[in-house]
């Protein structure tokens, strides 16, 4: 879905079983230096540690860092087995827990200090990184947390679950199938099954490892075991994915029920989504959706967080037409050099100067973050809400106004 936004580089990749790598980068001479342990995203279906956008060689040697990028079991493989046990739906977690304390054994036979590792994630690996960081079994293997366009979403009841697996079943053949069938019969079978299931149907399913509050903030938040936490967002997340329908489609009322049925407040959202540049339906739409999926996961975590939190909003704009700041649009900025994103789409007629400008403002941001943590005067003071706010002229300090906007709890049934 995103391949209109990000371009071609994760087809360049071989698609195979073993996901058990890791790709560890360090400056020359690196001793002791922080850790970024980052997950890539991808809708728990595709994405990959090895993708050429995370090659980060300007960004390792000038912010003085070791970065690693990690693999993890994807899709069906990932997340069913032959037992029907909800357990089989978290083996991702437990690629990532293994990876990471892999890491914090190794890491200082590559420069980097055990005891200063932050783990971020974008996306579904952001998703991942929240569950890490919140899981009391995890305590004491990262000292920071970063979170990068994470979406609200809940991991799927186990009845659910049981759905999709079956759905896949029928499309492999057996429940057997699921571990001795080739490669390119679980990916024809996945793609098959999956047309008739909701939204991300192959994600962990309720577990020990992913309990069903995850999304519930206030109750998760507070098992946060990290010291501090910073959370990114973009301000149009979802035109990463709406834009794919025709703008025509969307309509005023389109969006009036979609608040209607999201928010806990409708009245409120409304008057807040009026913004001065007059959007368009589909633009509203856009704005609500992210509100709703991304803007408000990151406020409540900040405001439950038991440690100090940090939110960021990039406002930034793409070039390319309905995208916006759309999702994914931060990472170019952290990791990428021109030669390892030279035909993302999103990045199509940008500026170079206004380019380099945002880059140094979020690599110096995360920077900081990954060395000092948060700072008393950017803390997130759920009594003031204030977050930041960051593009080409800097980075601004302003009131959170959309803070206390609540989502309604949906039925996943």
């Amino acid at each position: 879905m995103l391949d209109s936004l990000l371009g071609p580089a994760l087809g360049e990749l071989v698609q195979q079983e073993d996901a058990f790598t890791l790709r560890v980068q360090a400056p020359t001479g690196a001793d002791g230096l922080p850790v970024v342990f980052f997950i890539p995203g991808g809708g728990f279906t595709t994405g990959s540690g090895e993708s050429r956008w995370y090659e980060s060689p300007t960004f390792v040697h000038d912010a003085r860092i070791v970065l690693v990028t990690v693999n993890y079991r994807l899709g069906v493989s990932g997340h069913f087995g032959p037992l029907g046990d909800p357990a089989e739906s978290t083996k991702p977690v437990r690629d990532l827990q293994a990876a990471l304390e892999w890491v914090r054994e190794n890491i200082s036979s590559f420069g980097g200090d055990p005891g200063r590792i932050t783990i971020a994630g974008d996306s579904a690996g952001a998703w991942y990184a929240y569950a890490l960081s919140t899981d009391p079994r995890m305590r004491g293997l990262a000292a920071r947390t970063l979170l990068i366009s994470m979406p609200r979403l809940a991991p799927l009841p186990v009845d659910i679950w049981l759905r999709h697996r079956a759905a896949v079943i029928d499309a492999v053949g057996s429940e057997t199938s699921l571990l001795t069938a080739p490669v390119g019969a679980l990916l024809a079978a996945q793609g098959r099954a999956r047309a008739g299931l909701q939204a991300f149907p192959y994600m962990p399913a309720e577990s020990q490892e992913t309990p069903s509050d995850l999304a519930r903030y206030a109750s998760s938040a507070q098992r946060i075991h990290t010291d501090a936490v910073l959370l990114i967002t973009t301000a149009e997340e979802s035109a990463g994915f709406l834009r794919n329908q025709p703008r025509a489609d969307y309509s005023k009322a389109d969006v009036e029920r979609f608040i209607e049925r999201t928010f806990t407040d409708p009245a409120s959202v409304a008057a807040f989504l009026q913004a001065d540049d007059d959007p368009d339906a589909y633009l509203c739409m856009v704005r609500a959706a992210t509100l709703a999926q991304f803007r408000t996961s990151a406020l409540e975590i900040a405001t439950n967080a038991p440690v100090s939190a940090q939110v960021v909003r990039l406002d930034h704009r793409s070039k390319l037409e309905a995208a916006y700041a759309p999702h994914c649009f931060v990472l170019p900025f952290i990791f990428g050099d021109v030669a390892q994103w030279r035909d993302s789409p999103m990045l199509d007629g940008a500026s170079m100067s206004e380019s380099a400008r945002v880059t140094v403002a979020m690599r110096k941001l995360v920077t900081d973050f990954v060395y000092r943590g948060v700072t008393t005067s950017d803390r997130f003071d759920p009594l003031t809400p204030q977050t930041l706010s960051l593009d080409a002229d800097g980075i601004r300090l302003e009131p959170a106004l959309e803070a206390g906007l609540g989502v309604r709890e949906t039925d996943s049934k």
